[in-house]
């Protein structure tokens, strides 16, 4: 990933990510390998993907495509 491509973080989703045990590098796994991609109500970016077998799905900014908004599992 080049450093201009490099992911964002929310304050939410960083928060997020702790309490869910998500790391940076599963984050930057389903940015380059979504499963699947769809938008939510508000034009965000949804996706999903399978890093070592475990669920994460994460929001990004539908104005930026390296702003994470949140992450889940």
């Amino acid at each position: 990933m080049t450093p201009d491509k490099l992911p964002h973080y929310s304050l939410h989703a960083i928060e997020r990510m702790m309490e869910r045990h998500i790391t940076k590098a599963e984050v930057e796994f389903v940015l380059n390998n979504p499963e699947e991609t769809r938008s939510d109500p508000k034009g965000n970016i949804i996706q999903v993907a399978f890093p070592g077998g475990r669920r994460i799905k994460i929001v990004v900014s539908r104005d930026s495509s390296n702003f994470i908004i949140t992450a889940a599992d």
